[in-house]
């Protein structure tokens, strides 16, 4: 799916949003387990849950000058 396409999604796969910041996945997701993002959570159950919000991580891109990749 295009990054276009993915931005109607409500949200994110850590995958896809590591992909287009240009980051591994284990790095967004101890980014989201310490809050240093403000598009997303991460929740620990018995396992860390994540959610990226798809609206508030692309204008968090736009806001940081445009795609990582």
């Amino acid at each position: 799916m295009t990054d276009m396409a993915r931005q109607n999604e409500a949200y994110l796969t850590i995958s896809e949003a590591a992909a287009i910041l240009g980051v591994t996945p284990q790095f967004l997701r101890l980014g989201l387990q310490q809050g240093r993002f403000p598009f997303g959570t991460a929740v620990k159950f018995r396992r860390w849950a994540y959610y990226i919000n798809s609206e508030r991580f692309y204008a968090y891109i736009r806001q940081q000058g445009g795609e990582q990749k």
